[in-house]
């Protein structure tokens, strides 16, 4: 955040607190934006149309990345197994 940012932000009362400042002052927009467009890509593919974004994370998970992480899982172990092995060609 930019000092200039800074001052414009601040402002003297109840939200002028050092853990606001902290926060605002390690505010990361480009990671911030991500989340919330993120969001709206989880509560776009629920096929919900209600407005609530209650537990879209976890039905991410459950829905779709947990079986494609279980998967990529027993993938994993499949490699290990066969560099375990001896049984992997060698990536030229």
């Amino acid at each position: 955040m930019t000092d200039d940012l800074a001052k414009k932000l601040n402002t003297a009362g109840a939200f002028d607190t050092p853990w606001l400042k902290e926060q605002l002052e390690n505010w990361d927009v480009v990671a911030e934006q991500k989340k919330a467009d993120f969001t709206e890509h989880m509560y776009r593919c629920s096929g919900r149309t209600n407005g609530l974004y209650t537990s879209l994370w976890q039905d991410f998970c459950i829905r779709e990345a947990g079986p494609i992480m279980r998967d990529r899982f027993f993938e994993m172990m499949e490699a290990v197994r066969l560099y375990e092995e001896g049984l992997l060609e060698p990536i030229s």
